[in-house]
């Protein structure tokens, strides 16, 4: 693993391991690039405030090296705690997106443009490009769930790829995004590749027509279910989306999974742990630090452990799991 990504420069990274690799050097060698007696001392110094080494007037060079089993792993933790609440800061930054957009709108709004207001709780947008946007607009914020219906067949590869980006960026979250197709879309060759990225994909005999549904809270639904070049309608308003996700879970249910999946062979020790600290109240960062991998990760793995066990929720993951016998 490159120090560097720890916060060492590359004339810091080398002597460290120069002085691992033999302690009795003197400064001069373990920094011989080094302009000045100065900029070596700067450079030593640096390893001491990064834990790594510890003054030592004994020691040639000043410095003498900790165990880096210890030193190097104690560092790794304050990074990965330094990032995750740099992340945490960036997630809170969220929250200052929709007023900025309302400024964005607010200046460019004509008397005409349709919105969503409290009281319909529906949003006309009339072009393509409106769609897009909303959908991006939408999706940033989203933190937990899409679900998608996607009327496409074997011969509609362009219309199933135009979704791709959402289903990516989601999937990379570490959201549960569960996409249902009809059957004859089964020959499509990029489903496969999204299953493999963690979308969950099912196949439906019944008649289907196109719906995004975000974090169970709102939903995108074509204008036209005969042309979504029509544009779409955003639905906040708690009865129609109700409906919809009603509709979208007895789908769900009914449909089939994607063929040639090897049988389940069950949960490896990680995945046990995992729902060990989950049915434990865990949070999870902390599970994410127990286990020693990202939250991100950790979210991913929970998605495709609830799709593995035919969950909704985590609540039903973890009573399908002890039904399995799997805790």
């Amino acid at each position: 693993m490159p120090l560097r990504d720890l916060g060492f420069t590359e004339e810091q990274e080398r002597a460290y391991r120069s002085l691992l690799g033999d302690p009795y050097r003197a400064a001069a060698q373990l920094v011989p690039e080094a302009g000045s007696p100065r900029s070596r001392r700067e450079a030593l110094d640096r390893l001491v405030e990064f834990g790594v080494a510890r003054a030592d007037e004994a020691a040639p060079s000043g410095v003498s090296p900790l165990d880096p089993t210890v030193a190097v792993g104690e560092l790794i933790e304050r990074t990965e705690d330094d990032l995750h609440a740099r992340l945490r800061r960036v997630g809170a930054v969220r929250a200052e997106v929709p007023e900025l957009a309302a400024i964005y709108a607010g200046r460019r709004r004509d008397a005409d443009e349709p919105a969503a207001g409290p009281v319909t709780g529906v949003e006309q947008l009339d072009d393509v490009r409106a769609v897009r946007e909303r959908l991006a607009e939408l999706s940033f914020f989203t933190r937990n769930s899409v679900y998608t219906v996607q009327p496409v067949a074997t011969g509609d590869a362009e219309a199933a790829a135009a979704s791709r980006p959402l289903e990516q960026r989601s999937t990379r979250r570490g959201l549960d995004v569960r996409v249902i197709y009809p059957a004859s879309a089964l020959a499509l060759p990029s489903l496969r590749a999204a299953a493999d990225e963690g979308t969950a994909i099912r196949f439906s005999d019944q008649p289907l027509e196109r719906m995004i549904i975000l974090d169970e809270r709102v939903a995108v639904v074509p204008q036209d279910p005969g042309g979504t070049g029509r544009g779409a309608l955003v639905l906040r308003q708690a009865g129609l989306l109700s409906g919809f996700l009603r509709l979208f879970h007895g789908l769900w249910r009914e449909a089939a999974e994607l063929p040639g999946e090897q049988a389940d062979p069950g949960p490896d020790e990680q995945d046990r742990e995992v729902l060990r600290l989950l049915a434990e109240g865990v949070t999870d960062e902390n599970a994410a630090k127990t286990i020693g991998v990202s939250v991100r990760h950790l979210r991913r793995r929970v998605a495709r452990l609830m799709q593995r066990l035919g969950a909704d929720s985590r609540f039903e993951a973890g009573a399908e799991a002890v039904r399995r016998g799997w805790l």
